[in-house]
């Protein structure tokens, strides 16, 4: 009695697998983002920051035409090697700066203020760009998800984007702005989020924590 009930047990846990027909991806599990939509519209070219300058460093980023993309550390060793939800359409790096094709090689730096942990970012700052130098954002075809990687870390999320298609960003003082080129009549061409608002996503692309320091019968509570 006590194993056939573990194996219908066993089963029904398997039935929502099966009705989906596959594990759930990393960007399936995100719950949406508080997009607020902005009145009126802004011409796509006026998109980029011609102030703005990339970073460089030994972290390597190669992201390939299908969506796959790999790490690199400064010995060369592989950091990460993951997908995007589908192949790159566009592509920034760092504060906002806009790469000439959305595949390639890229190099990174390993002294990033996000590799430091969230203390290190100017929250209050008049401009947060600075604060995001070393990030490579990336919009796949489905123009569903933005994915952030953070080379330094080899850490990355995927970040819902609001409905429309011929999508760009566009990375102000205190905000990321999204512009769409083709959406449903009357619905929404401009959708901003303030870089606070994005708090908890950024903060996973941080250092991972270390493990939790176990006390001794002569130091039972650890200061550090």
């Amino acid at each position: 009695m006590r194993l056939g009930t573990l194996l219908l047990s066993g089963a029904l846990l398997a039935l929502p697998l099966a009705a989906e027909g596959h594990p759930r991806l990393p960007w399936e599990l995100q719950p949406p983002l508080d997009w607020q939509p902005v009145p009126g519209n802004l011409s796509l070219a006026d998109a980029a920051d011609p102030n703005l300058v990339p970073s460089t460093g030994p972290a390597t980023v190669r992201l390939s035409s299908d969506g796959t993309f790999q790490v690199r550390d400064p010995r060369g060793l592989i950091r990460l090697q993951a997908a995007l939800p589908g192949r790159p359409l566009r592509a920034w790096r760092d504060g906002g700066v806009p790469l000439a094709a959305p595949s390639g090689d890229w190099s990174f730096p390993e002294d990033t203020p996000l590799r430091q942990g969230l203390g290190a970012l100017g929250w209050c700052a008049e401009d947060f760009r600075p604060f995001l130098r070393g990030l490579l954002w990336v919009i796949e075809d489905g123009e569903a998800h933005l994915t952030v990687l953070h080379p330094a870390t080899g850490r990355v999320v995927y970040l819902p984007l609001p409905p429309g298609r011929d999508l760009q960003l566009r990375f102000l003082r205190d905000r990321l702005e999204v512009l769409a080129g083709d959406v449903e009549k009357g619905a929404p061409r401009r959708w901003n989020l303030p870089w606070i608002g994005l708090l908890p996503r950024l903060a996973a692309l941080g250092p991972k924590p270390g493990p939790a320091h176990t006390g001794t019968a002569l130091a039972p509570f650890p200061k550090d």
